[in-house]
């Protein structure tokens, strides 16, 4: 038999849509008090939430008939007509919060209008049943206490964490809308102590430090960009600060604190090829837009939206981001000395032999080519060249020359029984330029030292030679003028089906990439030419590589993700490795190489290039500081 639900009884149902547990309740009256226009927002919490919830702020209040309305399901002040669901610039629009509450908990509000002269008035309800509504003295402003949360819903009641889940969600809630609002002092006690206690600001980064810590702002990079209604500001983290988790990400459209896929994932490709597999940045990102471009009823917490342009926004998204990390990555322009060597006398330079604009024209051919490692020169046994440039056909000894065994001798090392310097790790760092540091020599034939005012940089000559090559890879193809070696004798290679298949659709970009190939039958290729750069590769293997990274490929641009996983599987395999000895010329020339890059804090992959043992904490090791 159908029948009709008795109104306290619909009431508890739809209040497990709005209200599952105690942070529902926090975040509802929180927007509530946020939308009455106060600047002050106190929270007090019992029993995380479960035995008291007591909210109360310095907002507009109301009038003895909207206070005792309130409590009406669908009874609001935002929205009047169906064209007004359209447009919403509030928190809160359905009416359904105060009703909802209500009928799981025993509630009292008190409320009081500026124009009240001191009074005010109390509204008094028990899980749903009739209220108290009666004139009481009150400051302008409204409070909120919800007791006993779920006492006469027992099975919902089963479902609630313990305390401290509980009370970690409340203060998430409160982080979520006090980073949105800085202008809003917001309070948080547990149990008579605070938790959380901001002051009103107009300075979102202050807000953040004092949410975060000031050691969390000096990781960030402002996001500031406008294309046409859309606009975008915040911060996001610095790529060598990353966390396994995404519980240092907060997104806002029109000031609500939303989890939307589409805003995480164009975040995410924005840093592309920087952060490491797994890792994720700290963002705070604030985007402002057209109320009537996004849906926001779409989800009963409202945590969830709706674009109607959902691939502008997520391009957008992912310009922005890119960005933000290519101005802040942008180093200062490095002059190579002209007139001083190593020692310090008149002499050979540190760059003997390198050309002295910033970045090689790629188109320029009649310049003096750059110098590269001569292949004699074992690289961890691959044989493989490290140019500087796509088009080089020099070697670095034929322009410098090799280390000599006293160079070799002079180059840093530790002491044999070393003292342990650093307490805590070193930093990864991408606030530095590093032509304030001078090399003074590698440790293990893999790490080149340099020391300067702030400290000792590591930095790992493998992936610091890979984001050069990377770059000059992308540069050129970019420009189709990549450099080709043609084989003497062409090399024919079989493929699987598949991979055959993946080889086929991407001829064009090969060849713009310098592997011109043509096909042999159903599955086999005849490669007729290299990049001059891996002329000396096992190139069936390159090749190889090449179809099986081709196949993969994910993000907004799945092409482009492949093209770019085939420059820095080439730009690795090139790369400089490890236990490989690099005199001072040769150290001075791949810094200045790493320097001119658009990252040259991290590899493509995203691991740190360089970290930083600050002089801070060497002078407090030996108790100078």
């Amino acid at each position: 038999m159908i029948q009709v639900l008795p109104e306290t009884l619909a009431n508890q149902i739809a209040a497990g849509e709005v209200v599952d547990r105690p942070a529902s309740v926090v975040k509802e009256l929180v927007e509530n008090a946020i939308d009455a226009g106060a600047r002050k927002i106190r929270i007090e919490i019992e029993g995380a939430g479960k035995n008291t919830i007591r909210i109360s702020d310095n907002g507009k209040g109301m009038s003895p008939a909207d206070a005792a309305l309130a409590f009406e399901r669908h009874a609001t002040s935002k929205v009047a007509t169906p064209d007004d669901l359209f447009g919403i610039e509030t928190l809160g629009f359905r009416g359904e919060a105060l009703p909802s509450i209500a009928s799981v908990s025993r509630i009292r509000l008190t409320t009081a209008t500026e124009d009240g002269g001191g009074a005010g008035t109390e509204v008094v309800i028990e899980g749903g049943s009739a209220s108290v509504v009666r004139e009481i003295a009150h400051s302008q402003g409204t409070a909120v206490e919800v007791s006993d949360l779920f006492y006469n819903t027992p099975a919902r009641k089963k479902f609630l964490k313990a305390d401290s889940a509980e009370t970690r969600s409340i203060t998430q809630v409160v982080t979520q809308q006090a980073l949105a609002w800085p202008e809003v002092a917001f309070q948080l006690i547990n149990g008579g102590r605070k938790v959380i206690d901001t002051l009103s600001t107009d300075q979102t980064l202050y807000r953040i430090a004092e949410l975060f810590g000031a050691d969390m702002t000096r990781e960030l990079i402002s996001v500031d960009q406008t294309e046409g209604s859309l606009q975008v500001k915040g911060f996001v983290s610095s790529p060598v600060f990353t966390k396994s988790n995404r519980n240092a990400q907060y997104c806002y459209i029109n000031s609500r604190f939303v989890k939307d896929k589409i805003i995480l994932s164009a975040t995410q490709l924005g840093y592309s090829h920087l952060l490491p597999r797994g890792q994720h940045p700290a963002i705070f990102l604030f985007l402002t837009m057209d109320p009537k471009e996004v849906d926001v009823n779409v989800h009963p917490a409202k945590a969830e939206v709706r674009f109607a342009h959902q691939q502008e926004v997520h391009l957008f998204i992912m310009r922005a981001v890119k960005n933000a990390l290519r101005d802040n990555f942008k180093p200062e322009e490095m002059s190579p000395p002209s007139d001083t060597n190593v020692s310090g006398q008149p002499g050979q330079t540190f760059y003997q032999g390198y050309e002295k604009t910033a970045v090689p024209n790629v188109e320029d051919t009649s310049r003096p080519h750059s110098p590269q490692l001569n292949p004699s020169q074992s690289m961890a046994g691959s044989g493989a060249e490290c140019p500087s440039s796509l088009f080089a056909t020099e070697s670095w000894q034929q322009i410098i020359g090799s280390p000599s065994n006293n160079e070799r001798e002079q180059k840093w090392s530790g002491s044999p029984n070393p003292v342990n310097l650093f307490d805590s790790s070193p930093r990864p760092v991408s606030d530095l330029i590093y032509a304030e540091f001078e090399p003074l020599g590698q440790l293990n034939n893999s790490f080149i030292i340099m020391q300067g005012p702030k400290g000792i940089l590591v930095v790992d000559q493998h992936i610091a030679h890979e984001r050069v090559l990377y770059e000059r890879f992308r540069e050129a193809a970019s420009r189709k003028s990549v450099e080709v070696q043609t084989l003497m004798f062409p090399l024919a290679v079989e493929f699987s089906p598949a991979e055959a298949t993946v080889v086929t659709e991407h001829l064009t970009w090969l060849k713009e990439m310098g592997l011109e190939m043509e096909a042999l039958g159903s599955q086999g290729f005849i490669l007729r030419s290299v990049p001059a750069i891996l002329k000396n590769q096992d190139h069936e293997e390159v090749l190889r590589n090449i179809a099986k990274t081709l196949g993969g490929g994910q993000g907004s641009d799945p092409l482009q993700d492949k093209y770019d996983e085939v420059q820095i599987m080439m730009a690795c395999r090139q790369a400089i490795k490890i236990n490989h000895p690099l005199n001072l010329p040769q150290i001075q020339k791949l810094i200045y190489d790493l320097e001119q890059t658009e990252m040259p804090f991290t590899c493509p992959h995203g691991r740190p290039i360089a970290l930083l043992f600050e002089m801070d904490s060497i002078l407090r090791k030996f108790h100078r500081k």
